[in-house]
């Protein structure tokens, strides 16, 4: 009747546990109101990736989650390892103002994303091996998604609660996945009486199981080769055999059973399939990205009701001869554009910087010719479609902001300024309680200068204009405990010397952030569709914030044009569904289904998405796209 049995006392009621294992874990009771985050930022007994559950109908791949293995060598140990704060790097003191900001240390980052695109590897083997026309679980699609949204959030500067609990859900989701994948590959077949080799009844898989109190779900379970712990009345026993008795393990001596301080219980019933959807949507890690472009709606910063300023930008007839234009693209794909280039209106200077050409100046990353040809080639003989009074709003700062001043120490304060409030910045655009506002190019001005609490004459611009923002930036210093701002601005003789190399790596993130956030953006107007998913398959990785510096020469920015090539595909294939008030290139439709490419063609195929993308951006939000760039030295890891 088993190999091993148990005694039991469950509400004053004795019931015998008998299993086809050697163990027999205790069916811990739990709050039958409530479900509670413990201080490991999992949820105790009532997690079914770390203890079993009783067998659910509707989540009955539960029981084939791994179990966690004894040898800490095993690569799957992973996904029971509990951080420290020792696994929380904060950059060191004097390079960052958020010192209460950091990320899970890399070694343990790589691990875990080395295992992550593994199993989504063997998701996307599993979809393939599908008969035509079957559509996968929605569970197994929905899993899929956070898993990767969790993995992504690793990466973003974050308070090391929260670094923890992203650690957690990761190894949750992971679990889970793995148990569903292996239900529908393995243990399912099993239960349909397919033959498989590998499975041994007298021996059960290395998964959690379940308990049950029906003896037909039990010998399911057997024929599955899966863990049971079949619960009956003592009383029901007369002549079973059982091979040996044992002492039932509990929950407490394996598992963190102490509520964590600051997570308010959640309110449940004591029904199974209740609690187990339930704690699917506690931990359900939505996308984190919000178009910031939709949240603006006239305003430039959280709170403040004023209309941002109009940016002066230049009114003059775009260079004429496009065929030269797309030849130089031939000629030379990642050349530094040969256009004069003016200062931006400032500290040091006294007209006003084109943007629609690329700002030229030897900290500046490498152009890529066919976006900065095409910046150039924007037609700007008559207003945007949008009007002439849409607000002039960038989500970080343009790169030519920082290299534009003449005095190389202005320059230098700058580039410090946003090494010091980086992760403060990358914080505001990760998280979902954060004010979430685009600024003006005056106000990334104000913040690189250090102007981030209330200063100046009261009642004037200057001083409007840094209270706002200080309210901006202010929930990402109080999530780290920072409350004091001394030494910032940081005085003139502190400020570092410039190193060209890191300059050009700061500018190609900005520049690399902007062209993300705007092209979602743009999509999100052009299309009227929601795909942000979609979008940033264009890019080499699908990452918007915290972009390895790699990927400044993959992607649209490789220098071989096969490379480029499926990037362009895919922003053309976006294409199809923009209703933008300019011209549609045929390039883009004639690219429908195409097989065969020569180098012109691509050359004539990025040279017209390139120029629908900045004609586009320049009639729907009125100003210069940001766009991509290269960075041309080796990345140091």
């Amino acid at each position: 009747d088993g190999r091993v049995g148990a005694h039991i006392v469950m509400e004053s009621a004795s019931y015998f546990v008998t299993t086809n294992t050697s163990y027999v874990p205790r069916l811990t009771e739990v709050d039958p109101k409530h479900i509670v985050v413990r201080r490991d930022m999992r949820f105790g007994p009532d997690d079914p990736v770390v203890w079993p559950r009783l067998y659910s109908k509707k989540f009955c791949h539960l029981s084939a989650i791994p179990k966690a293995p004894t040898d800490p060598e095993d690569p799957l140990a992973l996904m029971w390892w509990n951080p420290d704060p020792d696994d929380f790097v904060c950059p060191a003191s004097g390079k960052t103002l958020t010192r209460g900001l950091g990320r899970l240390r890399f070694a343990w980052f790589s691990k875990f994303s080395s295992c992550t695109h593994n199993l989504l590897d063997e998701y996307q083997q599993y979809l393939k091996s599908l008969p035509a026309g079957t559509q996968p679980p929605l569970l197994l699609v929905q899993l899929t998604q956070r898993l990767g949204l969790s993995l992504e959030c690793l990466m973003i500067p974050s308070t090391y609660v929260r670094m923890v609990v992203s650690v957690t859900t990761v190894q949750r989701e992971f679990l889970e996945l793995t148990g569903l994948l292996a239900y529908m590959k393995k243990y399912r077949p099993r239960l349909d009486a397919i033959d498989d080799p590998t499975g041994n009844r007298a021996s059960p898989d290395n998964c959690i199981g379940c308990f049950t109190d029906d003896p037909r779900i039990a010998q399911t379970l057997w024929r599955a080769c899966l863990p049971c712990w079949l619960i009956r009345p003592l009383q029901a026993f007369a002549d079973e055999c059982i091979l040996k008795m044992v002492v039932p393990f509990t929950a407490a001596d394996f598992l963190e059973m102490n509520a964590a301080a600051g997570f308010t219980p959640v309110s449940a019933t004591d029904r199974l399939d209740d609690r187990l959807s339930l704690l699917h949507h506690c931990t359900e890690n939505t996308p984190w990205y919000r178009n910031p472009f939709q949240d603006a709606a006239g305003t430039s910063v959280a709170g403040s009701s004023r209309a941002p300023a109009r940016e002066q930008q230049s009114t003059r007839a775009p260079p004429s001869g496009n065929k030269s234009t797309t030849s130089s693209v031939k000629i030379s794909p990642y050349g530094r554009t040969q256009s004069k280039t003016q200062k931006e209106k400032g500290p040091g200077s006294n007209v006003n910087r084109d943007k629609f050409v690329v700002f030229d100046h030897p900290e500046m990353p490498t152009t890529i010719s066919p976006w900065a040809s095409a910046l150039v080639a924007v037609d700007r003989q008559r207003p945007p479609s949008c009007g002439v009074d849409k607000p002039q709003l960038y989500v970080m700062p343009e790169p030519a902001l920082l290299a534009s001043p003449d005095n190389e120490l202005r320059r230098r304060t700058l580039y410090h300024h946003y090494r010091l409030l980086r992760d403060a910045l990358m914080f505001r655009l990760a998280f979902g309680d954060q004010p979430h506002a685009l600024l003006t190019t005056q106000e990334w001005r104000d913040i690189l200068q250090g102007k981030v609490t209330q200063q100046g004459k009261s009642g004037s611009r200057a001083r409007m204009r840094s209270a706002s923002l200080e309210d901006l930036l202010q929930p990402a210093f109080d999530a780290c405990g920072i409350d004091d701002l001394t030494g910032f601005p940081v005085s003139p003789d502190a400020v570092p010397p410039l190193d060209m190399n890191g300059a050009k790596e700061i500018l190609w993130e900005l520049a690399e952030i902007n062209f993300r956030y705007e092209f979602l953006a743009l999509d999100a107007l052009a299309s009227g569709l929601d795909r942000p998913d979609e979008c940033r398959r264009c890019f080499a990785t699908t990452r918007l914030i915290g972009i390895d510096l790699e990927e400044s020469q993959r992607g649209l920015a490789a220098l071989e044009t096969d490379e480029r090539l499926p990037y362009f595909l895919c922003i053309a294939g976006l294409m199809r569904d923009w209703r933008a008030p300019c011209e549609h290139p045929k390039e883009i439709e004639n690219a429908r289904g195409r097989t065969t490419w020569s180098q012109d063609s691509i050359y004539d195929l990025e040279g017209a998405v390139a120029r629908y993308y900045t004609q586009s951006f320049y009639e729907l939000f009125g100003r210069a796209a940001v766009v991509p760039m290269r960075l041309e030295h080796a990345i140091s890891s």
